[in-house]
């Protein structure tokens, strides 16, 4: 697995790119990722929208797969501002708020839990050609008894 995801970034690094950031574009993307201290693996979706050169926001909603009988949904609302730092590369710090709907299935009970709190971290993506762009994000999720840190690798479509 490792060989197979380093020689598909090599492969992307190999291609010519193009800056993607512009007021106005969108980008629809889905993740994959992994939340740390809860263990769950996270699938998800999410819409960009660059309000300017520089600063976009980005819903996202990501589904954390049970685990230790424990599943999630999230919804987000990130804001991102773009550091274009080639034509092929971009750096953004980012800041938004999450709303999480936890279950624990207890076998004879379940427990539900609905929680707001903020997410704050740093995300990078390469533009693989004008339309793709790939890229990888680290945040920390504060939520009241479900904060964690996150990463997800993330492909999207940009129009």
């Amino acid at each position: 697995m490792k060989r197979f995801f380093l020689v598909l970034v090599m492969a992307v690094l190999c291609l010519s790119g193009y800056a993607q950031v512009r007021q106005g574009q969108s980008s629809f993307g889905a993740r994959i990722g992994y939340g740390f201290d809860r263990e769950n693996a996270t699938l998800g979706v999410d819409y960009r929208y660059s309000i300017t050169d520089e600063f976009r926001l980005g819903p996202s909603l990501t589904y954390y797969v049970k685990n230790n009988r424990l599943s999630a949904w999230t919804i987000d609302m990130d804001a991102h501002y773009v550091f274009p730092l080639s034509d092929m590369f971009g750096f953004y710090p980012l800041g938004g708020l999450a709303l999480s709907f936890w279950s624990w299935d207890g076998g004879n009970f379940s427990v539900n839990e609905t929680r707001l709190g903020a997410n704050l971290g740093l995300g990078g993506e390469l533009y693989a050609t004008d339309q793709i762009s790939v890229g990888l994000e680290v945040k920390y999720q504060i939520l009241k008894d479900f904060s964690q840190p996150m990463f997800a690798v993330r492909v999207g479509y940009n129009f």
